[in-house]
């Protein structure tokens, strides 16, 4: 990929992210980190050791991204639970990238697909409420303007 090329997607990348809401920014971490753990999972099995640590560096950066983003203060239980959480999710990625183990992987995506599905939920149920109440509305043509009057376009 050529400069120009990656500073194109660069921009590209910083502008949608811009546009996103909070909820939907965690729901592409989560997802990001799925995805990075099941190649992981893959590089192990086909010895692409390389590959492998890399992905793991990837997905312990996004869940300590998450865990960093956490709000200890207005949280209550449910930050410190996930703070608990995503601990104990590095500790066993650290643990998997050294022993190349596909298990410790297996585990950790059981906690990280219900966490990307219920932000997923969460970020659906803000877009919902966040349409207009007149949405839904049949739309009607008015009646067409007098000669000369102002047209409502």
């Amino acid at each position: 990929m050529n400069a120009y090329t990656r500073n194109a997607r660069a921009a590209y990348v910083k502008n949608e992210l811009e546009n996103l809401s909070r909820e939907e920014i965690v729901v592409r971490l989560y997802d990001a980190l799925r995805i990075r753990l099941q190649m992981a999972a893959e590089d192990i099995t086909e010895g692409r050791l390389a590959a492998k640590a890399e992905h793991l560096s990837r997905a312990i950066a996004i869940v300590l991204e998450l865990q960093s983003s956490l709000d200890m203060e207005q949280g209550g239980e449910i930050a410190v639970n996930l703070n608990d959480l995503y601990g104990y999710l590095v500790s066993d990625l650290v643990m998997a990238n050294l022993k190349n183990d596909t298990a410790k992987i297996a585990d950790a995506l059981r906690v990280v697909e219900p966490l990307l599905e219920a932000w997923t939920e969460i970020s659906r149920g803000k877009k919902q409420e966040a349409r207009p109440a007149a949405e839904g509305v049949e739309y009607r043509a008015s009646a067409p303007a007098a000669e000369g009057a102002a047209s409502n376009y």
